[in-house]
């Protein structure tokens, strides 16, 4: 991998910090290409802490642009997405968006944007952490594949770990990643914007973010994925369109939770999340020739991204885009529904929907993406 900062990364209260620095070298040592560049001439402490260590200097007039990182990932054979910029300033975080990089904000930094980024690491052995787990991925899906209208991209298959691992456990084991925090949160985020990069997500025009909900959610946007996609998208595009406290989606009655329903339910059957799920209507003008990228934590059938993107063509989005951080089984299908209802308002399943389904056909399998991710979570 490649990883990508400044001269004012480096700095605490003004002067160059080695034990940032050592970070750099052990990447060095590590198998990373680490360059610092700015558009200014090389700092005159830069020899006295990286001389002979393999972090290379250098000067990039108009560096924001990004075009630093894309040409020196290409010329490492490395795709931008395999790129990791620390940011510690404005022009930073330019140079990470417009290079098509993971921005990692550093924590030490007091320029105001850098607070904004969605991972953030607040000290050099945070930040050495997150570049050993991160460099573990190589960056692809577990599975991709796509529908009829929208397409489905899952981090890990989670099946073949036997029935000690169900969805439940992995619904866990994530929320206490998330609710953690530190590295380990910053390195499933860099992990998943690292697979989005790759598949051009993040260059899609007009983007809005939103988190499918779970079964009994308050509507309040405190979901446990809902910061985890509030601060993926700060690394994964320039995009602002989601707010903060309104969720995408309101879920005006509880549903069953499929992933512990008995034997006597239909887990093919869209009807219930039909009938206790419409957009929140804050977004009714907000959602019309935009491409949607849709989080949920898990998939096994696709029943939620198939009632979730009929609601959203419906509302008039441009594409649907489905990310999953684990997928059970090779049961996922490809949902159809055509809503005739208004999808702002709660809906009669009879009244106000056709279904038509069929098998999720086509897409790729990587092998090597679920034990990275098990491992990661723990």
């Amino acid at each position: 991998m490649l990883l990508v900062t400044s001269p004012s990364a480096l700095l605490v209260n003004g002067k160059a910090d080695k034990s940032i620095a050592d970070v750099l070298i052990e990447a060095v040592q590590n198998g990373y290409t680490v360059g610092v560049t700015s558009n200014q001439p090389k700092p005159d402490w830069f020899d006295e802490l990286f001389d002979g260590t393999g972090v290379q200097f250098q000067q990039s007039i108009g560096r924001g642009d990004g075009g630093i990182v894309k040409r020196t990932a290409e010329k490492q054979g490395l795709a931008p997405q395999d790129a990791l910029v620390l940011a510690a300033s404005e022009n930073d975080i330019a140079m990470g968006k417009n290079g098509k990089a993971v921005l990692v904000a550093a924590g030490w930094s007091t320029a105001p944007r850098v607070a904004d980024l969605g991972i953030q690491v607040d000290s050099p052995s945070a930040l050495r952490e997150v570049l050993h787990l991160t460099s573990e991925w190589d960056g692809r899906w577990w599975f991709s594949g796509k529908g009829s209208s929208y397409s489905v991209h899952a981090l890990s298959d989670l099946s073949t770990y036997g029935k000690d691992f169900d969805q439940q456990q992995f619904r866990a084991h994530l929320t206490n990643t998330i609710k953690n925090g530190g590295p380990r949160l910053n390195a499933l985020l860099a992990i998943t914007a690292r697979s989005m990069l790759a598949e051009g997500i993040g260059t899609l025009p007009r983007l809005l973010w939103g988190v499918f909900p779970s079964s009994t959610s308050s509507n309040n946007d405190t979901e446990v994925l809902s910061d985890f996609t509030h601060r993926l998208r700060t690394t994964v595009s320039n995009v602002r369109m989601a707010r903060r406290g309104e969720p995408l989606f309101i879920r005006h009655k509880p549903s069953t939770k499929r992933s512990s329903a008995g034997a006597g339910v239909n887990r093919l059957d869209p009807r219930e999340q039909i009938e206790s799920l419409h957009i929140n209507p804050a977004y009714s003008t907000n959602i019309s020739g935009r491409n949607v990228v849709l989080v949920d934590d898990c998939t096994t059938h696709g029943v939620s991204f198939g009632v979730a993107s009929s609601l959203l063509y419906k509302a008039g989005a441009k594409s649907v885009t489905c990310v999953s951080l684990g997928k059970f089984g090779s049961a996922l299908r490809d949902f159809q529904l055509e809503i005739t209802g208004d999808p702002f308002k709660p809906l009669n399943f009879d009244q106000d929907a056709v279904l038509q389904g069929k098998p999720f056909l086509g897409g790729s399998e990587n092998n090597a993406a679920q034990a990275s991710l098990r491992g990661l979570l723990g």
